[in-house]
């Protein structure tokens, strides 16, 4: 079902006013809930990205992990 803007605007417009304060409170939170729309995850990633300092080949890491030396 999609509910446009306008069918949103008139279904508030016909609320009663404690009914009003409830929705801000609602919408307030989806503000706060949908202001960042990408994954924790991502966000680590990102913020990790470029901060590498080791001096090591790909290889010298993956022989490292595999326990070769």
């Amino acid at each position: 079902m999609l509910t446009t803007e306008t069918e949103i605007l008139a279904i508030l417009r016909n609320l009663p006013q404690p009914a009003l304060e409830e929705a801000k409170i609602f919408l307030d939170f989806l503000a706060w809930r949908y202001q960042n729309h990408s994954p924790q995850g991502a966000n680590l990633i990102a913020s990790l990205r470029g901060k590498a300092t080791g001096e090591m080949t790909t290889d010298e890491i993956l022989n490292l992990t595999r326990g070769e030396e």
